[in-house]
């Protein structure tokens, strides 16, 4: 039997996993790289010098084994949430007091949602360690190239062969097992506790998106003081691609986490909405907490364009009036876009 207290406590297990193996990553980043440069720099206790000829492929497999463990993880738990996703609107469909789940929207992938974007920064991450795996090791750079793409084909075949594990093992479950009772009160604690829950989660991506800043400004703001006889022959490589690298992954990752906060945003919505249906959570310019959150991711993505384009167009250096303008721009259409955003959300929910 399909149980609801046993499918909605393991919903949010999962999420509550998911929130904790984002945190590791960015941990995990910002530990590796504070190695790397310390190893470039000759901050490293001679014994462990000799590493300095190695340093790179060392580095790699730091980055790529634990995020290709950690991607692989995270699909593992979209599965778990998809299959309980889908028994969560099986449960529902027999319920008068809510509006009764979509089971084939539980079970259909979302490009945009959560698990999917959590997983693909990661496996973006795992494949940007293969190319420096590759670099690390002499290949020339289309092969290494070559190798991070490999990487992240491989993590995103896995990926969606367990989403369709996961669908497959929950319509057979749905066919075969009933359904238990479902009580008000029980519905509400659990909407009330995922509602407590996507509230941390905004606080987590806060939290990832600002060590992935911190860790990468460090690297940047620590280039000068690499020392050619520990960098090696790379030396002159790393000071001309390591801004506009570092540069790029911090954008990366600051669209990531608009999108993922984003995300989180509307489920709030949602989740009020079942609460009180007379509740306004989408109604645009309104200076709550969850926006404020957002300001602020969306002033990080303008701070890093801002550093990609001096790196990759040094001439808008002598037009700082258009370099402030397109800051400005990419932090306007951002806050446009979240606005928009909950409106097309408030009709859906009408």
């Amino acid at each position: 039997m399909i149980e609801f207290a046993t499918v909605t406590r393991e919903f949010r297990s999962l999420i509550r996993r998911r929130q904790h193996l984002m945190t590791f990553l960015g941990s995990l980043f910002a530990a590796t790289g504070l190695f790397l440069h310390n190893v470039l720099k000759g901050d490293i206790p001679r014994d462990l010098e000799n590493i300095k000829e190695y340093v790179f492929a060392f580095y790699a497999v730091m980055v790529l084994v634990p995020t290709s463990l950690l991607a692989l993880r995270l699909a593992r738990l979209h599965g778990g949430l998809v299959i309980n996703g889908v028994f969560y609107a099986q449960l529902m469909q027999g319920q008068d007091f809510t509006r009764k789940p979509d089971v084939n929207r539980a079970a259909r992938h979302n490009p945009l949602g959560v698990s999917f974007l959590q997983f693909l920064l990661t496996a973006l991450l795992a494949g940007f360690a293969g190319v420096i795996l590759g670099l690390g090791l002499d290949l020339p750079l289309w092969a290494a190239v070559g190798l991070g793409g490999a990487v992240l084909a491989a993590l995103l075949l896995l990926y969606f062969r367990y989403h369709r594990q996961a669908v497959a093992l929950a319509f057979k479950k749905i066919a075969e097992d009933t359904c238990g009772p479902v009580e008000r009160k029980e519905w509400r604690d659990h909407v009330s506790n995922s509602l407590e829950d996507a509230n941390q989660g905004l606080l987590h991506e806060l939290s990832f998106v600002g060590l992935i800043m911190f860790s990468m400004f460090e690297k940047i703001a620590g280039l000068k003081k690499i020392s050619r006889d520990f960098a090696g022959p790379a030396y002159d490589d790393i000071l001309f691609y390591g801004p506009w690298v570092y540069s790029l992954l911090m954008m990366v990752t600051c669209l990531f986490g608009l999108l993922v906060y984003l995300r989180i945003r509307v489920a709030i919505g949602t989740l009020s909405l079942q609460l009180d249906p007379n509740d306004r959570p989408f109604r645009p310019l309104r200076m709550t907490d969850s926006l404020l959150g957002y300001l602020l991711l969306a002033f990080l993505f303008a701070v890093s364009l801002h550093m990609v384009l001096i790196v990759l167009v040094p001439q808008l250096h002598q037009q700082r009036v258009l370099l402030v303008a397109i800051d400005a721009a990419a932090l306007g259409l951002a806050v446009l876009a979240e606005q928009l955003t909950l409106v097309v959300a408030g009709r859906k929910n009408s």
